[in-house]
């Protein structure tokens, strides 16, 4: 039963792959992405697609080739653009457009530029803003028209947004996080995504990344059964970040408190 257990849920994590096919999908690498003769990273460069284009895959009834780049586990899937045919690493593809990098500086700004607000904002609160006691707190929560939401948390001396961005994976969001601004302290332009736990220091900053699995499994290994992702910092605040699939959403949790 355990094992059937995880291999549904590793199923689940593998399908994003499969239901590109035929979906649009966008291109998430900052400097654009090679479509290749053949599925090896070896083969001749027929073009590069920009980023930010939306393209179409074509469909080969899997058997796709795997490829490892920076910590995630990707396939080469083949894809026709500029009257070109060949193979691209899907692992850096979104559902959604990517941000625009000159001007989303945050989530918020993201989601605004993807998808259009559904009603006004749902505020719950104990107390009032202006005299926030120990036991106070403030709640308000955002839907989109994407299905994506935005929750603000503010309590005393503590704060925290949850954002839920359907149809993601947690590579996607180890992508998306790298290219919005403000988690750059989080995952920085060069790191790889994480698939163990560890600590390190940047500076003077002490770092703790925990990567919690699903099982320890040799058959269903691998970074498709990691479960949730947590990165702790103490700058002033201790900073808290969490990244985890709950149903088919991503969730991207970040806290601020003393």
């Amino acid at each position: 039963m355990k094992k059937v257990f995880i291999l549904s849920l590793l199923i689940i994590s593998l399908s994003v792959s499969a239901q590109t096919t035929g979906s649009p999908m966008y291109v998430a690498a900052k400097s654009g992405l090679s479509i290749r003769e053949k599925p090896d990273a070896g083969a001749k460069v027929l073009d590069k697609i920009p980023y930010g284009t939306k393209i179409t895959l074509i469909d080969e009834d899997g058997g796709w080739v795997e490829i490892v780049t920076e910590g995630m586990v990707g396939y080469w899937r083949k894809v026709k653009y500029n009257n070109k045919t060949g193979y691209i690493v899907d692992s850096y593809l979104f559902p959604w457009p990517p941000p625009k990098l000159a001007t989303v500086k945050g989530m918020k700004q993201y989601l605004a530029q993807v998808a259009l607000p559904v009603g006004q904002k749902l505020v719950t609160r104990s107390g009032t803003m202006k005299q926030l006691t120990e036991s106070g707190w403030e709640l308000s929560k955002q839907l989109y028209k994407n299905g994506a939401e935005h929750h603000l948390f503010l309590a005393y001396e503590y704060g925290s947004d949850t954002y839920f961005l359907p149809g993601f994976t947690l590579q996607q969001g180890f992508l998306l996080c790298r290219l919005i601004p403000e988690f750059k302290e989080i995952f920085g332009e060069k790191d790889e995504f994480p698939t163990a736990s560890k600590k390190f220091t940047k500076g003077e900053i002490e770092y703790e990344i925990e990567v919690r699995k699903l099982a320890d499994d040799p058959e269903y290994g691998g970074p498709f059964t990691i479960e949730k992702i947590r990165v702790g910092y103490g700058d002033g605040a201790y900073i808290q970040f969490e990244m985890y699939i709950m149903e088919n959403q991503l969730v991207i949790f970040l806290s601020a408190g003393v």
